[in-house]
This record gives C-alpha cells, structure tokens and sequence, in this order.
C-alpha cells in the first residue's frame, strides 16, 4: 500500500534532491514531494529534513531507507529464485493417472525413462480412479479420461482410446447373433464399475443395464473373463486388440465403438515449471508409439 511513497522517498533520497530523483525517474518534483510527504503521513514520522538549500534525512529516515533497501535486495533474490527454479530441470513432479494397464504398463514405464534421463527430477505417482481437484491438490500432473469441461487448467491431448465389445469364438458361437446394443440385454456381460452401458451411433442413442454376468473393476481380470468365454466385455482397444488380431476374441457391434479421450491436466502455475512443461512434452511425444505397439501384443 506505500510501494509508490516508499520508491519516491527511496529514489530522492539516494539521489540527494527532488532534482536528481526526478530526472532518474521521469516523475515531477512535484509528484515526487506529494508521495513522499504522503507516506510520511501514512507511517507518522518525519523522514526529511527540507530547507531551500539542501535535503537530508532524519535519523528515523535513515534507517527507514537502510531496511526498505534490505528488503528490496530480498525481493530482487526471490525473483531470481523464482527464475530459476522456474527454468530448473530439478525438483519434483507429482502425477495421478489411472491404474491397470494403462498406468502401469504405459505411464510408469515411461515416467521411469523420463525419471533416468533427468536424474535431478523425483517422480511421485499416485494410481487413482477418483477425480482429483486440481486446484486445491498438490499434484502438478494428472491424467484424465473422458471430455473436460471448460476451466483455466492446461489441457493437452495425450490420445485416444477406443473401446471395444468382445466375446470368444465359443461364446459367439453358443449364443444368438448380436446386430443391435439391445441384443445384449439378455446376455451375460463382463463390466466393471460401470454397470449401464451407454451406446451411440448417428441420432441413436441406446442403454444397456447388465442383469448378468461377471463384475469387476480390473481391466486384466475382464480380459481373462472374456478368453473363458464368460459373456461379452467392453474394454479398452489396448486391452484386446492383440487377441481380436489372433482370434482368440471377437469383436461384436463394430459400428458401435466409443472413442474416449486421454488428456494431461496441469494447474496454470505448475505449467510455468520447466520440469513439469517437459515432462508432459516426454509423455505427449512417447506415449501414442508406446499405446501402438502395447495394442499389438496379447496380454
């Protein structure tokens, strides 16, 4: 609230007069005089002495400037630290991504490169299917599923997943032909914490409450349900197009697939660390090739 008294008081009284401090300054005497009598006000003290010929300070003065200069020398080293850890490949990187194959078989893997290329760079991650409150958390990464509503949190695109509906030959076999999402209604299905699936295609728009079948939260379990035979999974492209290629599993209603998008979140403040800017660089960069090449390979 005196920063305007305090840089006019400073400026005159490094300078010696009004004069000098307004030609150093590009301020009138003027306005000089009127802030610098303001904060004597403000602060209740005299801090110059003004006679027509010469200007000095008071001892109360003298001090006052000797600890104004003090804390701008403090201000001045917290910019340039701040600078500097801003611009510092150092420090440590808090991220919450979603478990199972995805984080543990993509993110990890890919933090612990990212973690060996900058050995000054300590990883803390966080496996969580809750949404996390960017803004009141302390993470400075988290990976979220699905479309983001609008908000002031930097969003990258990391990739897209598409989800597929699959079954074993045998279970296809067995069963009535599946053409339409209502087909599935009286057939056992494998879900996780999802238990309505919600089907879109053009203008249609279909529901789907499983009744029966085999639930659980674990994307591997699901795969290895499927391969039993036990119903009709929906998972994750990276979980089952290794066996689809293989035909160890079928793919049923096609036409129906959901594309879902993955994104990098980042608080605006943490995005201004260089560490962190980089890191969602590395994952951006590596991560689709590394998705690629997991989609190839049966689990």
């Amino acid at each position: 609230m005196y920063w305007n008294g305090i840089r006019s008081f400073m400026a005159v009284a490094e300078h010696g007069s009004f004069t000098a401090a307004a030609d150093a300054t590009g301020l009138s005497k003027a306005s000089l005089s009127q802030q610098v009598s303001e904060l004597e006000s403000q602060l209740g003290v005299q801090l110059l002495h003004r006679t027509t010929r010469q200007l000095r300070l008071t001892e109360l003065g003298q001090g006052y400037l000797e600890q104004c200069q003090q804390g701008i020398a403090q201000l001045e080293n917290a910019r340039r630290w701040v600078t500097q850890s801003t611009d510092a490949m150092q420090g440590t990187i808090r991220m919450n991504a979603v478990g199972g194959l995805i984080g543990e078989e993509l993110i990890a893997p890919l933090l612990i490169r990212f973690q060996q290329q900058h050995p000054d760079i300590h990883i803390k991650l966080d496996f969580s299917s809750q949404r996390v409150d960017l803004l009141s958390s302390d993470y400075d990464v988290v990976m979220r599923m699905g479309e983001l509503p609008d908000s002031t949190l930097i969003a990258r695109r990391l990739h897209a997943i598409t989800t597929r509906y699959v079954a074993s030959p045998a279970f296809i076999n067995d069963n009535p032909e599946i053409q339409h999402p209502r087909d599935l209604t009286h057939l056992p299905l494998i879900y996780g914490s999802v238990s309505e699936w919600q089907f879109s295609k053009g203008e249609e728009q279909v529901s789907v409450h499983a009744q029966q079948g085999f639930q659980i939260a674990n994307g591997r379990v699901m795969y290895q349900a499927a391969l039993a035979g036990q119903g009709v999974a929906r998972l994750a492209d990276v979980y089952v197009q290794g066996a689809i290629n293989s035909g160890e599993l079928l793919e049923v209603l096609p036409d129906w697939q959901l594309s879902t998008l993955l994104s990098l979140v980042c608080p605006p403040g943490r995005y201004q660390l260089k560490r962190v800017r980089a890191l969602m660089d590395f994952l951006i960069g590596e991560f689709p090739a590394l998705y690629q090449q997991m989609m190839q390979q049966p689990l």
